[in-house]
């Protein structure tokens, strides 16, 4: 099964554009199809991690690195623009602490990224997070019931089986089912064909969350977007440039850049202003719209078919 160049070219943009109009047009339909999302995201793990060697997955220095980064990061951020405006602060806050993807892995792959250097920053990162959440949130917060357990437990349990069961899945078909694993490492086209339904389903609930505002809050959400916007950017150029310091640009790039914005948006009506959300789903259309334009490229330069 092969795509060609030409057909990713289309696909990305039209699938973007088609969130963004099923957002505004279907936006019930929408929100009630992003519950599949998970199981989506675990489908196209499961045929990325067909290519993984389990032994390859070790922490590194570039790992402690990234993860410094993003937390400490965050919290300086927000401090510095508490000064100017709090609402604006935790924008900026939330959309540099945002846990990692956990659908990274399958960019990284298209991009011809160490997948394994990507699972073990996720792996890494969501066990180290699931500590520090607890801890970072209430400096933000004005929240004061932020239970240190209660949280801790549920950052585990939202995000760790979507990203063992894959893992354990793979393990699994390697030891009692190699027809299968074949089947997956010579057709990684099925995780492109997954991304992009998922590009649809997270581009259209971002769209409805973007439209759900009052027209007078206008202003306050292109504030909003625009930081989401900065943050972005700097984290993308960040995490190439620390990547390409310890020869990991693609995966790097990714640790940084690319958010697991259902994650984002739970924390924001959980602990922070629910106005934020606008800005995290904004977030989601840059990532997602540099990511397109990286894989584009990506397919471009080196002249090939994604297979």
């Amino acid at each position: 099964m092969v795509i060609s160049q030409k057909v990713k070219s289309l696909m990305m943009p039209i699938a973007m554009v088609l969130g963004i109009l099923f957002g505004i047009t279907i936006p019930k339909i929408i929100l009630a199809s992003s519950v599949t999302l998970p199981y989506l995201v675990a489908g196209m793990l499961l045929v990325s991690y067909s290519k993984l060697h389990f032994k390859s997955i070790r922490i590194t220095k570039m790992h402690v690195i990234l993860f410094v980064v993003q937390m400490a990061g965050s919290l300086i951020i927000w401090k510095l623009i508490t000064y100017w405006n709090p609402l604006y602060a935790e924008q900026a806050f939330i959309c540099l602490f945002c846990p990692v993807a956990t659908s990274s892995p399958v960019v990284v792959g298209m991009l011809g990224g160490s997948l394994s250097c990507m699972v073990t920053y996720i792996l890494f990162f969501y066990i180290g997070t699931s500590f520090l959440t607890p801890v970072i949130l209430p400096i933000v917060s004005s929240n004061e019931n932020i239970s240190f357990l209660s949280l801790s437990f549920t950052v585990a349990r939202q995000v760790m089986p979507l990203i063992l069961v894959p893992l354990l899945m793979t393990i699994a078909m390697k030891l009692r089912f190699r027809r299968g694993i074949h089947f997956l490492r010579n057709n990684q086209s099925l995780a492109f064909y997954i991304w992009t339904i998922c590009l649809i389903l997270v581009i259209g609930k971002s769209t409805t969350y973007v439209m759900a505002e009052p027209s007078r809050m206008i202003p306050t959400e292109i504030m909003l977007a625009i930081i989401s916007l900065l943050t972005c950017l700097f984290q993308f150029g960040v995490g190439r440039l620390i990547g390409i310091r310890y020869h990991e640009e693609v995966a790097a790039t990714q640790s940084l850049g690319q958010k697991n914005v259902a994650m984002g948006l739970w924390l924001i009506f959980s602990y922070l202003n629910p106005l934020v959300s606008v800005g995290m789903a904004t977030y989601s259309i840059f990532q997602n719209s540099i990511n397109s334009l990286q894989i584009y490229l990506h397919a471009a330069k080196n002249g090939n078919n994604l297979k």
